[in-house]
């Protein structure tokens, strides 16, 4: 099982500040197969990177 609760994630870019994942919450449950679509820039590698605590 994969369970995530409210994840918030902000990237620092200078003077300028990027919150690429806002509130999010994902709950996949054992033994099951998901998928994480989206367009460019849209947060997929930042999600899965949490998911891997990188």
């Amino acid at each position: 099982m994969i369970k995530l609760s409210n994840i918030t994630k902000v990237f620092q870019q200078g003077n300028r500040t990027i919150q690429a994942l806002n509130n999010v919450s994902l709950h996949v449950p054992a033994g099951q197969i998901y998928g994480v679509i989206g367009a460019s820039g849209a947060g997929k590698s930042t999600l899965i990177r949490c998911v891997n605590l990188l």
